[in-house]
């Protein structure tokens, strides 16, 4: 416990802690990055993905991007419609306006 430029009583700032090293422990319990090495001192190589992942992959691509495109297509097709109807909207709010 200290306090603030020496006041006693007007702010006391206190600071807690488990243990002063604590992050030595931390540290030292770390084993780090694996690197799986075969006895000869080369590197293990990761698996070739089979046939039917790679057709999988492609399938998901080319069905994301067929859902990409008509969600593009949709939204050039609907933006000019909203449009219109917005200034049709105007124009009718103006006429039942200018009646009463």
């Amino acid at each position: 416990m200290t306090t603030w430029r020496g006041w006693p009583g007007r702010l006391t700032i206190f600071i807690e802690s488990r243990r002063p090293n604590a992050y030595i422990d931390v540290m030292a319990n770390f084993n780090g990055p694996v690197i799986d090495m075969t006895p000869d001192g080369n590197f293990v190589e990761p698996p070739k993905p089979s046939l039917g992942t790679i057709l999988a992959r492609i399938i998901a691509f080319g069905i994301l991007l067929v859902v990409a495109a008509v969600a593009f297509w949709t939204a050039l097709f609907i933006i000019p419609v909203l449009i219109i109807l917005g200034v049709a909207g105007y124009a009718f709010a103006r006429m039942q306006v200018r009646r009463y």
